[in-house]
């Protein structure tokens, strides 16, 4: 499938292209630790998205209008200007123009989830149990790994919560982020899953 972009020079750090022509870097908030869409060095975990931006740097010419192809779109398969992951592999995403010249390419892993871990909005690592007051929130990303590689994607990711009276779930401006509030006094265990992937935590609200 054939996407139409329209190029936005980016700062920072991002995945160059072969021909050191293009830069592609995810679309995250400045304030966004840890988000997993500003990583795509890392393979793609499969079953999410990566929404790029791209920038060009092409010596006595303006930025053009382009266009991104996948090689293989039953590993990346494009859609809505995003790259989709679909299964395990490796594909070469073509940056061209519109009247088919080849501005650059870069190759994109795609691996299965092996294992998820939570941070919050700043970066920080959960590493055990949750304590919230009512009435108190706490915003949380899940990290998706393949081993000890961290995958880069946006998931859509399923997040279900067993004592639903002491805690909410709710959405939080992405798809892959949570906010947790706490509603009143008890205990919780909130499991997210991904695939054939899935992690739990434990939250206690006191008054």
């Amino acid at each position: 499938m054939r996407i139409l972009l329209f190029l936005v020079p980016l700062a920072g750090c991002g995945a160059g292209g072969a021909m050191r022509q293009a830069t592609i870097v995810g679309q995250c908030a400045a304030d966004d630790a840890a988000c997993s869409r500003r990583h795509p060095m890392a393979p793609l975990a499969i079953g999410t998205r990566f929404h790029p931006d791209i920038s060009t740097e092409i010596a006595g010419t303006t930025t053009p209008t382009l266009i991104l192809d996948s090689a293989d779109p039953h590993v990346l398969a494009i859609e809505d200007g995003a790259l989709l992951a679909k299964h395990p592999g490796a594909s070469a995403v073509m940056i061209s123009t519109d009247n088919g010249s080849v501005i650059d390419f870069i190759h994109v892993w795609v691996a299965p989830i092996t294992k998820i871990t939570f941070a919050r909005r700043d970066g920080d690592r959960i590493e055990s149990a949750i304590g919230l007051t009512v009435g108190e929130d706490v915003t949380l990303v899940p990290t998706l790994w393949n081993g000890a590689q961290r995958l880069a994607g946006s998931s859509d990711a399923t997040w279900t919560v067993d004592a639903e009276g002491a805690l909410a779930v709710l959405r939080d401006g992405s798809a892959d982020r949570r906010r947790l509030r706490a509603r009143a006094p008890g205990k919780a265990t909130v499991t997210v899953a991904l695939g054939d992937a899935k992690a739990s935590f434990d939250v206690e609200v006191v008054p």
